[in-house]
């Protein structure tokens, strides 16, 4: 029987008796080791600074042995992931781009400046097959600027508690492993994301963690067809926070999406003490407008929420604005919106004090609303709701314009749901309504007489439904089901 040889790889190359034959394994094994060398090279592998207090660029790094980061001409490709030390600080190169590898990230655990002043700067991916998570901020001494950066493919991801300033960047097709292109921790840490773009994101343009308390400023910016992995997120997804305001801003959403909001603000845990506001914003053809879930004081003015009704069943979703609060602690005050061709118009469940408009109180009062809501042909299946209370509460909707011809009690009570049509359900006092004037024809003169029960999740279910065990929203009320 022939025996097997034991010699490592490489010396089987080399054991050849015939000349001819070995110079011709030896061109082999050379080729075979300059391959193997150009992938560990395009591999890259992973570089951390020395933390002696140096202060690095892309330029210095492209000089830096080891580091993974070289130069072509200002284009700049890093390869594994690049982290300068806490002791060392980063300063962002000008008017370049920026390629990373598959896998490929920044990690900035020293205090970085990413402001760009005189010329834009580009983070991009090397081709369709990489995945980067683009740069990670981890530094906990200062906030950190960013400004002039177009994040392309690539994401920013926020570890710090200091949070950071995002001004005039743009966030393009964003495909990473993270739930945003913009992703906002450690809890506590402050945002001030002004005059930014977020388009065509597979997840949500701005999110983060459900523990993650991040006070958020957000505005001026525009956010269009983002979320488009259609995966239940919508495209800006914020956890509660002591303060949190969108403002002057655009969310365009996708009509072929049926899964994606336009702006998500939670609280899962019931703490108090959270306050929203969203205002003067533009926010149409999302599967709903706006939701608030938990506990948290809103605001909600001045806002154009347009054709947000793409919700494949109605009875999950389409709201323009949607309160919602098993905790029964909720409030909103909301105030001069135009709400149009929603499947509902505003839906409250549960929540505590709910003001759509209280005007036959002194204009001093603290719960002085003057209205001014303009509701248009919101509703489904040739039904109109404009607002549907679905909670034992009873609700002021006083001041605003409904989608009736006649701005009087009979005809508005064609487009509210609420005691008159449950008894177990609150009222909605809703006269007087805004100054007379024609807003539109209703579809129909009637409603329908049917409430619904919602779990936890938001999923709303038929009040003739056997329900499996658990915890829902009935009329407003927390029932468990045993």
């Amino acid at each position: 029987m022939r025996k097997i040889p034991t010699q490592p790889f490489l010396w089987t190359y080399f054991n050849v008796r015939n000349p001819s034959t070995k110079k011709m394994q030896m061109k082999r094994i050379l080729l075979l080791i300059t391959s193997m060398l150009m992938f560990v090279i395009t591999m890259g592998q992973d570089f951390t600074t020395q933390g002696d207090g140096k202060t690095y660029s892309l330029a210095i790094l492209s000089q830096t042995t080891g580091s993974g980061v070289t130069n072509d001409e200002n284009v700049f490709t890093i390869r594994g992931t690049v982290t300068i030390a806490v002791a060392d600080s980063f300063k962002m190169d000008e008017g370049v781009t920026v390629i990373f590898t598959n896998n490929a990230s920044l990690v900035l655990q020293g205090t970085a400046d990413l402001h760009c002043k005189s010329a834009r700067t580009r983070l991009t991916i090397a081709n369709d097959n990489s995945m980067s998570d683009g740069i990670s901020i981890q530094n906990e001494t200062i906030v950190t600027e960013v400004s002039n950066i177009d994040f392309e493919y690539v994401g920013l991801r926020n570890y710090s508690p200091m949070g950071l300033n995002v001004t005039n960047c743009t966030f393009n097709k964003h495909v990473g492993g993270v739930s945003s292109a913009l992703f906002l921790g450690t809890d506590g840490a402050k945002f001030h994301i002004s005059g930014c773009q977020f388009c065509d994101c597979q997840k949500a343009a701005i999110g983060g963690a459900a523990n993650f308390f991040c006070n958020v400023l957000i505005e001026d910016c525009t956010f269009s067809h983002n979320s488009l992995a259609n995966g239940n997120i919508p495209q800006i997804n914020l956890s509660a926070a002591p303060d949190i305001t969108i403002r002057n801003c655009i969310v365009d959403g996708d009509s072929t999406l049926n899964m994606v909001g336009g702006i998500a603000i939670a609280n899962w845990y019931g703490s108090s003490g959270n306050h929203a506001t969203i205002e003067n914003c533009t926010i149409t053809n999302n599967r709903y407008g706006i939701t608030t879930m938990g506990v948290m004081d809103v605001i909600i003015k001045n806002n154009n929420i347009v054709n947000n009704k793409f919700e494949s069943n109605p009875n999950n979703g389409g709201s323009g604005i949607s309160l919602y609060d098993p905790y029964m602690m909720q409030t909103a005050m909301i105030t001069g919106n135009r709400i149009e061709r929603s499947l509902w118009g505003i839906t409250i469940i549960g929540c505590g004090e709910v003001n759509i408009g209280k005007t036959q109180v002194e204009l001093s009062a603290e719960d002085y609303n003057p209205g001014k809501n303009v509701f248009l042909d919101n509703g489904n299946n040739g039904i109109l709701y404009d607002l549907y209370n679905n909670s034992a509460n009873t609700v002021y909707a006083q001041g605003n314009i409904w989608n009736v011809a006649m701005q009087d009690s009979v005809s508005i009570e064609n487009v509210i749901f609420h005691k008159n049509d449950l008894a177990s359900l609150g009222e909605v006092i809703f006269m007087p309504a805004g100054e007379t004037e024609k807003v539109a024809t209703p579809m129909v003169s009637h409603k329908k007489s049917q409430s619904f029960i919602y779990d936890l999740h938001g999923l709303k279910h038929e009040q003739s439904a056997t329900l499996p065990k658990g915890i829902y929203i009935i009329n407003g009320k927390k029932t468990i089901i045993k």
